[in-house]
Protein backbone atom coordinates (compact mmCIF):
# COMPACT_ATOMS: atom_id res chain seq x y z
CA UNK A 1 0.00 0.00 0.00
CA UNK A 2 1.03 3.62 -0.13
CA UNK A 3 3.76 4.82 2.16
CA UNK A 4 2.03 6.52 5.11
CA UNK A 5 2.76 8.96 7.82
CA UNK A 6 3.01 7.02 11.05
CA UNK A 7 1.03 7.72 14.14
CA UNK A 8 2.95 7.23 17.33
CA UNK A 9 2.35 7.91 20.99
CA UNK A 10 4.73 10.66 21.93
CA UNK A 11 6.53 10.88 25.20
CA UNK A 12 10.00 11.20 26.49
CA UNK A 13 10.74 7.77 25.06
CA UNK A 14 9.16 6.74 21.80
CA UNK A 15 8.89 6.47 17.88
CA UNK A 16 5.01 6.11 13.39
CA UNK A 17 5.51 7.19 11.36
CA UNK A 18 3.19 6.82 12.49
CA UNK A 19 2.06 8.20 11.65
CA UNK A 20 -2.03 9.75 12.10
CA UNK A 21 -1.21 12.38 14.60
CA UNK A 22 0.77 10.64 17.28
CA UNK A 23 4.17 10.47 18.77
CA UNK A 24 7.40 8.63 18.82
CA UNK A 25 10.32 8.06 21.07
CA UNK A 26 12.54 10.76 22.41
CA UNK A 27 16.08 9.68 22.61
CA UNK A 28 19.53 10.81 23.58
CA UNK A 29 22.99 10.90 22.05
CA UNK A 30 26.53 9.98 22.95
CA UNK A 31 27.42 13.23 24.60
CA UNK A 32 28.44 15.01 21.40
CA UNK A 33 26.50 17.71 19.59
CA UNK A 34 23.70 16.40 17.41
CA UNK A 35 23.27 18.22 14.10
CA UNK A 36 19.56 17.87 13.31
CA UNK A 37 20.14 18.94 9.70
CA UNK A 38 22.34 15.92 9.11
CA UNK A 39 21.41 12.37 8.15
CA UNK A 40 24.46 10.99 9.96
CA UNK A 41 23.75 8.09 12.27
CA UNK A 42 25.77 7.93 15.48
CA UNK A 43 26.34 4.30 16.47
CA UNK A 44 27.59 3.50 19.95
CA UNK A 45 28.68 -0.12 20.35
CA UNK A 46 28.54 -2.01 23.63
CA UNK A 47 31.98 -1.96 25.29
CA UNK A 48 31.76 -4.61 28.00
CA UNK A 49 29.37 -7.58 27.93
CA UNK A 50 30.55 -8.91 31.31
CA UNK A 51 27.43 -7.90 33.19
CA UNK A 52 24.95 -8.78 30.48
CA UNK A 53 21.97 -10.38 32.31
CA UNK A 54 21.68 -14.17 32.07
CA UNK A 55 18.09 -13.92 30.84
CA UNK A 56 19.33 -12.09 27.75
CA UNK A 57 22.34 -14.36 27.18
CA UNK A 58 20.12 -17.43 27.34
CA UNK A 59 17.90 -16.29 24.45
CA UNK A 60 19.77 -17.94 21.60
CA UNK A 61 17.20 -17.64 18.82
CA UNK A 62 14.80 -14.88 19.93
CA UNK A 63 14.93 -11.10 19.72
CA UNK A 64 12.57 -9.30 22.11
CA UNK A 65 11.52 -5.82 21.02
CA UNK A 66 9.92 -3.41 23.47
CA UNK A 67 6.82 -1.61 22.23
CA UNK A 68 3.94 0.54 23.35
CA UNK A 69 0.80 -1.62 23.14
CA UNK A 70 -0.32 -1.99 19.51
CA UNK A 71 -3.97 -1.70 18.50
CA UNK A 72 -3.82 -5.26 17.18
CA UNK A 73 -4.14 -4.32 13.50
CA UNK A 74 -1.67 -6.44 11.53
CA UNK A 75 -3.16 -6.04 8.07
CA UNK A 76 -0.97 -3.65 6.02
CA UNK A 77 -4.03 -1.97 4.53
CA UNK A 78 -5.26 -0.94 7.96
CA UNK A 79 -2.23 -0.67 10.27
CA UNK A 80 -1.91 2.97 11.22
CA UNK A 81 0.07 3.48 14.41
CA UNK A 82 3.79 2.77 14.49
CA UNK A 83 3.20 -0.02 16.98
CA UNK A 84 1.03 -1.89 14.48
CA UNK A 85 2.93 -0.81 11.40
CA UNK A 86 6.40 -1.95 12.45
CA UNK A 87 5.48 -5.62 12.95
CA UNK A 88 3.24 -5.46 9.89
CA UNK A 89 6.23 -4.31 7.84
CA UNK A 90 8.11 -7.37 9.06
CA UNK A 91 5.29 -9.57 7.80
CA UNK A 92 4.35 -7.83 4.56
CA UNK A 93 7.08 -6.62 2.24
CA UNK A 94 6.61 -3.61 -0.04
CA UNK A 95 7.47 -3.53 -3.73
CA UNK A 96 10.29 -1.09 -2.95
CA UNK A 97 11.47 0.63 0.25
CA UNK A 98 13.34 3.86 1.13
CA UNK A 99 17.12 3.91 1.31
CA UNK A 100 19.32 5.96 3.64
CA UNK A 101 19.43 8.88 1.19
CA UNK A 102 15.64 8.95 0.79
CA UNK A 103 15.60 7.30 -2.63
CA UNK A 104 13.70 4.07 -3.26
CA UNK A 105 15.44 0.68 -3.48
CA UNK A 106 14.46 -2.85 -4.50
CA UNK A 107 12.56 -5.13 -2.15
CA UNK A 108 9.87 -7.55 -3.36
CA UNK A 109 10.26 -5.96 -6.79
CA UNK A 110 12.85 -4.07 -8.76
CA UNK A 111 12.70 -0.33 -9.38
CA UNK A 112 9.95 0.67 -11.83
CA UNK A 113 10.10 1.43 -15.51
CA UNK A 114 8.56 4.90 -15.88
CA UNK A 115 7.01 6.13 -19.11
CA UNK A 116 8.24 9.36 -20.69
CA UNK A 117 4.96 11.11 -19.91
CA UNK A 118 5.26 10.11 -16.23
CA UNK A 119 1.86 8.40 -16.20
CA UNK A 120 2.76 4.70 -16.13
CA UNK A 121 4.93 2.78 -13.66
CA UNK A 122 5.74 -0.85 -14.36
CA UNK A 123 7.04 -3.09 -11.56
CA UNK A 124 8.52 -6.54 -12.01
CA UNK A 125 8.11 -8.68 -8.92
CA UNK A 126 11.19 -10.77 -8.21
CA UNK A 127 11.05 -14.32 -9.52
CA UNK A 128 11.79 -15.78 -6.08
CA UNK A 129 9.33 -13.57 -4.19
CA UNK A 130 7.03 -16.03 -2.41
CA UNK A 131 4.43 -16.10 0.30
CA UNK A 132 5.18 -17.97 3.48
CA UNK A 133 2.98 -20.85 2.22
CA UNK A 134 5.34 -21.30 -0.74
CA UNK A 135 3.13 -19.76 -3.43
CA UNK A 136 4.40 -16.94 -5.64
CA UNK A 137 3.82 -13.28 -4.89
CA UNK A 138 2.09 -12.13 -8.07
CA UNK A 139 0.59 -9.10 -9.74
CA UNK A 140 -2.84 -10.30 -8.56
CA UNK A 141 -1.71 -9.78 -4.99
CA UNK A 142 -0.79 -6.19 -5.81
CA UNK A 143 -4.12 -5.71 -7.54
CA UNK A 144 -6.00 -7.05 -4.51
CA UNK A 145 -4.34 -4.50 -2.23
CA UNK A 146 -5.31 -1.65 -4.54
CA UNK A 147 -8.89 -2.88 -4.96
CA UNK A 148 -9.45 -3.07 -1.22
CA UNK A 149 -7.98 0.40 -0.71
CA UNK A 150 -10.25 1.81 -3.42
CA UNK A 151 -13.42 0.16 -2.15
CA UNK A 152 -16.33 2.35 -1.07
CA UNK A 153 -16.52 0.51 2.26
CA UNK A 154 -12.78 0.74 3.02
CA UNK A 155 -11.99 2.52 6.30
CA UNK A 156 -8.18 2.54 6.21
CA UNK A 157 -5.98 5.50 5.32
CA UNK A 158 -4.58 4.44 1.95
CA UNK A 159 -5.92 6.69 -0.80
CA UNK A 160 -5.39 6.06 -4.50
CA UNK A 161 -8.43 8.09 -5.59
CA UNK A 162 -8.18 11.58 -4.13
CA UNK A 163 -4.70 11.61 -2.60
CA UNK A 164 -1.40 12.73 -4.02
CA UNK A 165 -1.30 9.69 -6.35
CA UNK A 166 -4.48 8.96 -8.31
CA UNK A 167 -4.71 5.64 -10.13
CA UNK A 168 -6.83 5.55 -13.25
CA UNK A 169 -10.12 3.77 -12.64
CA UNK A 170 -9.93 4.02 -8.83
CA UNK A 171 -12.91 6.36 -8.68
CA UNK A 172 -15.00 4.13 -10.96
CA UNK A 173 -14.24 1.12 -8.78
CA UNK A 174 -15.13 3.13 -5.68
CA UNK A 175 -18.47 4.06 -7.20
CA UNK A 176 -19.21 0.47 -8.19
CA UNK A 177 -19.20 1.30 -11.89
CA UNK A 178 -16.38 -1.17 -12.57
CA UNK A 179 -15.35 -4.50 -11.08
CA UNK A 180 -11.64 -3.75 -11.40
CA UNK A 181 -9.31 -0.76 -11.21
CA UNK A 182 -8.45 -0.08 -14.83
CA UNK A 183 -5.17 1.61 -13.97
CA UNK A 184 -3.80 -1.59 -12.43
CA UNK A 185 -2.85 -3.88 -15.31
CA UNK A 186 -1.65 -7.43 -14.76
CA UNK A 187 0.89 -7.74 -17.57
CA UNK A 188 1.85 -11.23 -16.43
CA UNK A 189 2.11 -13.10 -13.13
CA UNK A 190 5.17 -11.15 -12.07
CA UNK A 191 4.55 -7.78 -13.76
CA UNK A 192 2.09 -5.07 -12.79
CA UNK A 193 1.60 -1.73 -14.54
CA UNK A 194 0.08 1.30 -12.83
CA UNK A 195 -1.48 4.07 -14.93
CA UNK A 196 -2.15 7.41 -13.26
CA UNK A 197 -4.82 10.01 -13.89
CA UNK A 198 -2.15 12.71 -13.76
CA UNK A 199 1.54 13.05 -13.09
CA UNK A 200 2.58 12.93 -9.46
CA UNK A 201 5.88 13.78 -7.82
CA UNK A 202 5.05 11.19 -5.16
CA UNK A 203 4.25 8.31 -7.51
CA UNK A 204 7.46 6.29 -7.20
CA UNK A 205 7.32 6.46 -3.40
CA UNK A 206 3.59 5.79 -3.03
CA UNK A 207 3.31 3.05 -5.66
CA UNK A 208 6.59 1.46 -4.60
CA UNK A 209 5.35 1.45 -1.00
CA UNK A 210 2.44 -0.81 -1.96
CA UNK A 211 2.42 -3.91 0.24
CA UNK A 212 0.78 -6.79 -1.67
CA UNK A 213 -1.72 -8.93 0.23
CA UNK A 214 -2.35 -12.60 -0.56
CA UNK A 215 -5.22 -12.44 -3.04
CA UNK A 216 -6.42 -16.00 -2.47
CA UNK A 217 -6.53 -15.49 1.30
CA UNK A 218 -8.12 -12.03 1.22
CA UNK A 219 -10.82 -13.23 -1.19
CA UNK A 220 -12.23 -15.23 1.72
CA UNK A 221 -12.92 -11.97 3.55
CA UNK A 222 -13.43 -9.41 0.80
CA UNK A 223 -15.78 -8.80 -2.10
CA UNK A 224 -16.45 -5.47 -3.75
CA UNK A 225 -18.43 -3.20 -1.47
CA UNK A 226 -17.84 -5.40 1.56
CA UNK A 227 -14.69 -4.91 3.64
CA UNK A 228 -16.23 -5.48 7.05
CA UNK A 229 -15.00 -9.07 7.31
CA UNK A 230 -11.41 -7.93 6.81
CA UNK A 231 -11.36 -7.11 10.53
CA UNK A 232 -10.94 -10.85 11.02
CA UNK A 233 -7.53 -10.59 9.32
CA UNK A 234 -6.20 -7.98 11.74
CA UNK A 235 -4.96 -10.68 14.13
CA UNK A 236 -5.11 -13.49 11.59
CA UNK A 237 -3.18 -12.01 8.66
CA UNK A 238 -2.65 -15.21 6.67
CA UNK A 239 0.36 -15.87 4.40
CA UNK A 240 3.10 -13.25 4.63
CA UNK A 241 5.67 -12.05 2.11
CA UNK A 242 8.09 -10.37 4.50
CA UNK A 243 10.87 -11.71 6.67
CA UNK A 244 8.54 -13.00 9.38
CA UNK A 245 5.22 -14.82 9.84
CA UNK A 246 2.50 -14.17 12.39
CA UNK A 247 2.48 -16.73 15.20
CA UNK A 248 0.43 -15.40 18.14
CA UNK A 249 -0.89 -12.25 19.74
CA UNK A 250 -1.98 -11.47 23.30
CA UNK A 251 -3.57 -8.03 23.49
CA UNK A 252 -1.71 -5.73 25.81
CA UNK A 253 1.06 -8.29 26.35
CA UNK A 254 2.97 -9.55 23.34
CA UNK A 255 3.08 -10.37 19.63
CA UNK A 256 5.14 -13.35 18.46
CA UNK A 257 6.55 -13.71 14.94
CA UNK A 258 8.67 -16.48 13.43
CA UNK A 259 11.10 -16.45 10.54
CA UNK A 260 9.76 -16.83 7.01
CA UNK A 261 12.25 -19.15 5.36
CA UNK A 262 10.76 -18.25 1.96
CA UNK A 263 11.64 -14.55 2.28
CA UNK A 264 12.98 -13.35 -1.07
CA UNK A 265 15.96 -11.45 0.37
CA UNK A 266 17.20 -14.40 2.37
CA UNK A 267 16.48 -16.50 5.41
CA UNK A 268 16.35 -14.23 8.50
CA UNK A 269 19.32 -14.48 10.85
CA UNK A 270 17.07 -14.55 13.94
CA UNK A 271 14.41 -17.24 14.21
CA UNK A 272 11.86 -15.56 16.49
CA UNK A 273 10.76 -11.99 17.09
CA UNK A 274 8.72 -11.13 20.17
CA UNK A 275 7.18 -7.70 20.61
CA UNK A 276 6.72 -7.26 24.35
CA UNK A 277 4.51 -4.44 25.61
CA UNK A 278 6.29 -1.84 27.71
CA UNK A 279 5.52 1.62 28.99
CA UNK A 280 7.61 4.73 28.70
CA UNK A 281 8.52 4.37 32.37
CA UNK A 282 9.71 0.75 32.08
CA UNK A 283 11.53 0.63 28.73
CA UNK A 284 15.07 1.26 29.96
CA UNK A 285 14.49 -0.80 33.08
CA UNK A 286 13.41 -3.81 31.00
CA UNK A 287 16.34 -3.37 28.62
CA UNK A 288 18.78 -3.12 31.53
CA UNK A 289 17.31 -6.27 33.13
CA UNK A 290 17.63 -8.19 29.86
CA UNK A 291 13.88 -8.67 29.48
CA UNK A 292 13.94 -6.93 26.11
CA UNK A 293 16.75 -6.62 23.56
CA UNK A 294 15.82 -3.62 21.43
CA UNK A 295 13.67 -0.56 22.06
CA UNK A 296 13.26 3.08 21.17
CA UNK A 297 14.14 5.17 24.19
CA UNK A 298 13.30 8.75 24.93
CA UNK A 299 16.24 10.95 24.04
CA UNK A 300 17.86 12.36 27.15
CA UNK A 301 21.31 12.77 28.63
CA UNK A 302 20.38 10.37 31.43
CA UNK A 303 19.35 7.61 29.01
CA UNK A 304 22.46 8.09 26.91
CA UNK A 305 24.89 8.14 29.82
CA UNK A 306 23.19 5.25 31.63
CA UNK A 307 23.22 3.10 28.50
CA UNK A 308 26.95 3.70 28.14
CA UNK A 309 27.68 3.09 31.82
CA UNK A 310 26.04 -0.35 31.73
CA UNK A 311 28.60 -1.49 29.19
CA UNK A 312 26.44 -4.17 27.54
CA UNK A 313 24.12 -1.78 25.68
CA UNK A 314 24.61 -0.06 22.36
CA UNK A 315 22.48 2.52 20.62
CA UNK A 316 21.87 4.36 17.38
CA UNK A 317 21.18 8.07 17.46
CA UNK A 318 20.00 10.15 14.52
CA UNK A 319 17.71 13.05 13.58
CA UNK A 320 14.13 11.91 13.79
CA UNK A 321 12.12 12.01 10.61
CA UNK A 322 9.15 13.51 12.37
CA UNK A 323 7.98 16.10 14.86
CA UNK A 324 5.88 16.60 17.97
CA UNK A 325 2.82 18.82 17.83
CA UNK A 326 -0.39 19.92 19.52
CA UNK A 327 -3.37 19.67 17.21
CA UNK A 328 -6.60 21.67 17.19
CA UNK A 329 -10.04 20.33 16.35
CA UNK A 330 -10.83 22.82 13.60
CA UNK A 331 -14.53 21.94 13.80
CA UNK A 332 -14.68 23.75 17.13
CA UNK A 333 -15.65 27.43 16.68
CA UNK A 334 -12.88 28.82 18.89
CA UNK A 335 -10.19 27.24 16.72
CA UNK A 336 -11.60 28.50 13.45
CA UNK A 337 -10.11 31.89 14.35
CA UNK A 338 -6.38 31.97 13.40
CA UNK A 339 -5.84 34.56 16.13
CA UNK A 340 -6.72 31.98 18.77
CA UNK A 341 -4.31 29.46 17.29
CA UNK A 342 -1.57 32.07 17.12
CA UNK A 343 -2.16 33.34 20.66
CA UNK A 344 -2.08 29.84 22.13
CA UNK A 345 1.17 29.18 20.27
CA UNK A 346 2.82 32.38 21.50
CA UNK A 347 1.58 31.67 25.04
CA UNK A 348 3.17 28.20 25.10
CA UNK A 349 6.79 28.11 26.22
CA UNK A 350 7.99 25.58 23.67
CA UNK A 351 11.65 26.13 24.49
CA UNK A 352 11.14 25.20 28.14
CA UNK A 353 9.13 22.13 27.16
CA UNK A 354 11.75 20.98 24.67
CA UNK A 355 14.80 21.71 26.81
CA UNK A 356 13.37 20.17 29.96
CA UNK A 357 12.85 16.81 28.27
CA UNK A 358 15.44 16.58 25.50
CA UNK A 359 18.10 19.08 26.46
CA UNK A 360 20.39 19.41 23.42
CA UNK A 361 18.76 16.52 21.56
CA UNK A 362 15.81 18.49 20.21
CA UNK A 363 14.85 21.97 19.11
CA UNK A 364 11.70 24.02 18.71
CA UNK A 365 10.20 24.05 15.20
CA UNK A 366 7.56 26.14 13.49
CA UNK A 367 6.77 24.10 10.37
CA UNK A 368 5.69 20.48 9.86
CA UNK A 369 8.86 19.10 8.37
CA UNK A 370 12.07 17.51 9.56
CA UNK A 371 15.33 19.30 8.90
CA UNK A 372 16.57 16.06 7.37
CA UNK A 373 14.33 16.67 4.33
CA UNK A 374 15.46 18.42 1.15
CA UNK A 375 12.11 20.26 1.15
CA UNK A 376 12.55 21.89 4.58
CA UNK A 377 11.95 25.63 4.96
CA UNK A 378 11.74 27.18 8.41
CA UNK A 379 8.98 29.74 7.82
CA UNK A 380 8.87 33.42 8.72
CA UNK A 381 7.48 33.36 12.27
CA UNK A 382 9.39 32.06 15.29
CA UNK A 383 6.44 32.33 17.73
CA UNK A 384 8.75 32.88 20.70
CA UNK A 385 7.07 32.73 24.08
CA UNK A 386 5.48 36.04 25.05
CA UNK A 387 2.36 35.97 27.23
CA UNK A 388 1.65 39.69 26.91
CA UNK A 389 1.90 39.51 23.12
CA UNK A 390 -0.53 36.59 23.14
CA UNK A 391 -3.03 38.63 25.15
CA UNK A 392 -2.65 41.49 22.67
CA UNK A 393 -3.36 39.16 19.74
CA UNK A 394 -6.64 38.08 21.32
CA UNK A 395 -7.59 41.62 22.32
CA UNK A 396 -7.12 42.85 18.75
CA UNK A 397 -9.09 39.91 17.38
CA UNK A 398 -12.10 40.79 19.55
CA UNK A 399 -11.82 38.10 22.22
CA UNK A 400 -12.86 40.07 25.30
CA UNK A 401 -12.33 38.99 28.89
CA UNK A 402 -15.65 38.51 30.69
CA UNK A 403 -16.54 39.00 34.33
CA UNK A 404 -15.58 35.39 34.99
CA UNK A 405 -12.11 35.97 33.53
CA UNK A 406 -12.84 33.87 30.43
CA UNK A 407 -12.56 35.40 26.98
CA UNK A 408 -15.55 35.40 24.67
CA UNK A 409 -16.31 36.45 21.09
CA UNK A 410 -19.64 36.31 19.23
CA UNK A 411 -21.13 34.18 21.98
CA UNK A 412 -18.30 31.63 21.90
CA UNK A 413 -16.35 31.03 25.12
CA UNK A 414 -12.62 30.37 24.80
CA UNK A 415 -12.65 26.92 26.38
CA UNK A 416 -10.08 24.17 25.92
CA UNK A 417 -9.87 20.61 27.14
CA UNK A 418 -6.36 19.33 26.41
CA UNK A 419 -5.79 15.59 25.98
CA UNK A 420 -2.43 13.86 26.29
CA UNK A 421 -1.20 10.32 26.69
CA UNK A 422 -0.58 8.94 30.17
CA UNK A 423 2.95 8.20 31.47
CA UNK A 424 4.36 10.75 29.05
CA UNK A 425 7.06 13.17 30.15
CA UNK A 426 6.38 15.53 27.25
CA UNK A 427 2.71 15.79 28.21
CA UNK A 428 3.70 16.45 31.80
CA UNK A 429 6.04 19.22 30.67
CA UNK A 430 3.35 20.78 28.47
CA UNK A 431 0.89 20.73 31.35
CA UNK A 432 3.41 22.28 33.71
CA UNK A 433 3.70 25.41 31.55
CA UNK A 434 0.34 25.58 29.78
CA UNK A 435 -1.88 25.38 32.85
CA UNK A 436 -0.99 28.74 34.33
CA UNK A 437 -0.16 30.58 31.09
CA UNK A 438 -3.25 29.60 29.13
CA UNK A 439 -5.44 30.36 32.12
CA UNK A 440 -3.73 33.75 32.44
CA UNK A 441 -4.55 34.28 28.78
CA UNK A 442 -8.24 34.05 29.61
CA UNK A 443 -8.88 30.44 28.67
CA UNK A 444 -11.24 28.12 30.53
CA UNK A 445 -8.68 25.33 30.56
CA UNK A 446 -8.93 21.69 31.63
CA UNK A 447 -6.87 18.64 30.74
CA UNK A 448 -7.02 14.87 30.80
CA UNK A 449 -4.67 11.93 30.28
CA UNK A 450 -5.47 8.57 28.72
CA UNK A 451 -3.65 5.72 27.03
CA UNK A 452 -2.62 6.19 23.42
CA UNK A 453 -5.19 3.81 21.96
CA UNK A 454 -8.00 5.63 23.77
CA UNK A 455 -6.67 8.97 22.50
CA UNK A 456 -6.74 7.74 18.91
CA UNK A 457 -10.29 6.49 19.35
CA UNK A 458 -11.33 9.82 20.86
CA UNK A 459 -9.88 11.69 17.90
CA UNK A 460 -12.13 9.79 15.49
CA UNK A 461 -15.12 11.72 16.83
CA UNK A 462 -15.73 15.40 17.46
CA UNK A 463 -15.60 15.34 21.27
CA UNK A 464 -12.10 16.75 21.68
CA UNK A 465 -10.42 20.16 21.58
CA UNK A 466 -6.62 19.83 21.57
CA UNK A 467 -4.26 16.86 21.69
CA UNK A 468 -0.54 16.35 21.94
CA UNK A 469 0.76 13.87 19.38
CA UNK A 470 3.59 13.39 16.90
CA UNK A 471 4.10 12.43 13.30
CA UNK A 472 6.60 9.90 12.06
CA UNK A 473 7.26 10.95 8.47
CA UNK A 474 8.36 9.19 5.31
CA UNK A 475 10.90 9.97 2.61
CA UNK A 476 8.17 11.80 0.68
CA UNK A 477 7.81 15.41 1.93
CA UNK A 478 4.34 15.68 0.38
CA UNK A 479 1.99 15.59 3.35
CA UNK A 480 -1.25 16.60 1.64
CA UNK A 481 -2.89 13.57 3.25
CA UNK A 482 -2.46 15.37 6.58
CA UNK A 483 -3.07 19.04 5.70
CA UNK A 484 -5.16 18.77 2.54
CA UNK A 485 -8.86 19.47 3.07
CA UNK A 486 -9.88 15.93 2.17
CA UNK A 487 -6.65 14.24 3.22
CA UNK A 488 -7.01 10.63 4.29
CA UNK A 489 -4.94 11.36 7.41
CA UNK A 490 -6.43 14.75 8.16
CA UNK A 491 -7.87 13.93 11.57
CA UNK A 492 -8.24 17.56 12.67
CA UNK A 493 -10.70 18.90 10.06
CA UNK A 494 -8.18 21.51 8.86
CA UNK A 495 -8.99 23.25 5.57
CA UNK A 496 -7.09 25.98 3.74
CA UNK A 497 -7.77 26.74 0.07
CA UNK A 498 -4.30 28.20 -0.51
CA UNK A 499 -2.69 25.09 0.97
CA UNK A 500 -4.85 22.84 -1.23
CA UNK A 501 -3.80 24.76 -4.37
CA UNK A 502 -0.11 24.50 -3.44
CA UNK A 503 -0.46 20.74 -2.98
CA UNK A 504 -2.04 20.52 -6.42
CA UNK A 505 1.02 22.24 -7.88
CA UNK A 506 3.46 20.14 -5.86
CA UNK A 507 1.77 16.92 -6.96
CA UNK A 508 2.35 17.71 -10.62
CA UNK A 509 5.86 19.14 -10.33
CA UNK A 510 8.54 16.57 -11.14
CA UNK A 511 11.41 19.08 -11.19
CA UNK A 512 12.95 18.95 -7.71
CA UNK A 513 14.21 22.55 -7.68
CA UNK A 514 10.84 23.91 -8.76
CA UNK A 515 9.16 21.68 -6.20
CA UNK A 516 11.47 23.07 -3.51
CA UNK A 517 10.20 26.60 -4.21
CA UNK A 518 6.61 25.36 -3.93
CA UNK A 519 7.41 23.73 -0.59
CA UNK A 520 8.85 27.05 0.56
CA UNK A 521 5.49 28.68 -0.21
CA UNK A 522 3.64 25.82 1.47
CA UNK A 523 5.61 25.97 4.70
CA UNK A 524 5.34 29.76 4.73
CA UNK A 525 1.55 29.44 4.63
CA UNK A 526 1.40 26.65 7.23
CA UNK A 527 3.74 28.65 9.45
CA UNK A 528 1.40 31.64 9.18
CA UNK A 529 -1.91 29.77 9.47
CA UNK A 530 -0.88 27.26 12.17
CA UNK A 531 -3.02 24.17 11.62
CA UNK A 532 -1.12 22.81 14.66
CA UNK A 533 1.16 24.16 17.33
CA UNK A 534 4.43 22.73 16.04
CA UNK A 535 6.45 21.91 19.13
CA UNK A 536 9.79 20.26 18.35
CA UNK A 537 11.97 17.95 16.34
CA UNK A 538 14.05 15.56 18.40
CA UNK A 539 16.60 12.83 17.81
CA UNK A 540 15.77 9.13 17.74
CA UNK A 541 17.56 6.78 20.09
CA UNK A 542 17.25 3.05 19.48
CA UNK A 543 19.03 1.14 22.24
CA UNK A 544 19.89 -2.55 22.06
CA UNK A 545 21.61 -5.35 23.92
CA UNK A 546 25.18 -5.75 22.69
CA UNK A 547 24.54 -9.32 21.57
CA UNK A 548 22.33 -7.98 18.76
CA UNK A 549 24.40 -7.43 15.61
CA UNK A 550 23.62 -5.99 12.20
CA UNK A 551 20.78 -3.58 12.95
CA UNK A 552 20.25 -1.06 10.16
CA UNK A 553 18.03 1.98 10.61
CA UNK A 554 18.30 5.71 9.96
CA UNK A 555 16.01 8.72 9.49
CA UNK A 556 14.36 7.32 6.36
CA UNK A 557 14.93 3.61 6.96
CA UNK A 558 12.79 1.61 9.39
CA UNK A 559 14.62 -1.16 11.21
CA UNK A 560 11.93 -3.55 9.99
CA UNK A 561 13.08 -3.51 6.37
CA UNK A 562 16.54 -4.81 7.27
CA UNK A 563 15.92 -6.86 10.41
CA UNK A 564 16.35 -10.08 8.41
CA UNK A 565 20.09 -9.24 8.29
CA UNK A 566 20.44 -9.05 12.09
CA UNK A 567 21.97 -11.84 14.18
CA UNK A 568 22.45 -12.70 17.85
CA UNK A 569 26.00 -13.16 19.07
CA UNK A 570 26.85 -16.00 21.46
Amino acid sequence: MKRKKIAIALSAALSVSVLAGCGGSDNGGNGGTTDLSSDVVTTYEAKDMTNNPEVAKNRKDTLVIGTIAPDGVFNPLYAESAYDMYPTELMFGALTVPQADGSMGEYLAGLPEISEDGLTYTYKIKKDAKWSDGTDVTAKDVEMAIKIACDSSYTGIADYRTGRVKIKGAQEYFEGKADSVSGVEIVDDKTVKFTLVEKSSSAEIVLGGTQPVNAAYMAKYYSQGHTDKLKDTFTNPGPTSGAYNFKSYKKGQELVLEANDNFVLGKPGIKNIVYKVTTEATKLQMLEAGNIDFVELSVSEDNVSHSEELGYLGYKLYPTNGYGYICFNHNKPQFKDPAVRKALTVALDGQTITSSIFNKYAEVINVPQTKASWAYYEGDNKYEYNLEEAKKILDEAGWKVGADGIREKDGVKLTINFTGSADNDVVDSILSVSDSDWKALGVKYTNEKMDFTAMREKQQGNDWDMMFMAWGLTNDPNDMDVYGTNGSQNKTNYSNEKVDKLYDQINKELDKEKAKELYKQLYTELNNDLPYIFVYQRSDMWAYNGRVKGLENSPFVHYTWNLYKATLAE
